[in-house]
């Protein structure tokens, strides 16, 4: 197995073409990271049907790799800057955002994947895939929940106003305990070195949150 061409690069790792293999790629962590149980957890989240990428266990060659599907398509974000002169494309966003969320959180295991927001969702010709599984763990639902919305309230407060029609679509289909879980998130988020500049924003980005959600009717799940 060879690697080709650089054609993707992250806060953490780096994607790469494989020679002679169009269908696949691999992905490899600058730090040398272990790949090996976001790798399995992938694989496991596939059997039970949730969209992930395809992963390839057998064929990676180190720790830090992974061998996965090629997906083609768009992310959320890119669709959000080039469709964000349609009317409905916020309100999308955030249904699909939302039921993604609810599928994760219905399969056994209490799976969460704390980082799901719009760059992390590509759509390809299958639908909506997730993507970027490093920070997933177990845990209560409503945290997860509170990351996402967290993440969308930073983004519109700061450099991406699209992202807040998508938070205020969002909301709405969120369970009350989001509050419950909002200063976990909201530590997690001061605490995560790769999402420094935005720290400043969160006071800001959980203002928004309370402010949305008091406006809006919230459905109990």
């Amino acid at each position: 197995m060879r690697t080709g061409e650089r054609i993707g690069s992250g806060r953490s790792a780096d994607v790469y073409t494989l020679v002679g293999d169009p269908g696949r790629v691999l992905r490899r962590y600058r730090d040398g990271t272990d790949a090996t149980d976001e790798a399995a957890l992938m694989a496991r989240l596939a059997a039970l049907g949730y969209p992930v990428p395809a992963v390839h266990l057998e064929d990676a060659p180190g720790p830090a790799d992974l061998v996965m599907e090629r997906l083609t398509g768009p992310t959320m974000l890119q669709a959000l800057l080039t469709e964000s002169a349609a009317d409905d494309v916020g309100a999308r966003a955030g249904a699909t955002l939302a039921g993604l969320l609810h599928r994760l959180h219905a399969l056994p295991g209490r799976i969460v994947h704390l980082d799901l927001h719009p760059d992390n969702v590509i759509f390809g010709p299958r639908g909506p895939v997730v993507i970027d599984w490093c920070n997933a763990d177990t845990g209560p639902p409503g945290l997860d929940c509170a990351m996402s919305a967290l993440i969308l309230a930073q983004a519109a407060v700061g450099a991406l106003p699209q992202a807040r029609p998508v938070l205020a679509a969002l909301l709405p289909q969120l369970d009350g305990t989001l509050e419950t879980h909002l200063p976990a998130a909201t530590a997690r988020r001061a605490a995560d070195r790769g999402a420094a500049q935005e720290a400043v924003l969160l006071d800001e980005a959980v203002a928004l949150i309370h402010a949305l959600r008091r406006v809006q009717p919230q459905i109990s799940l």
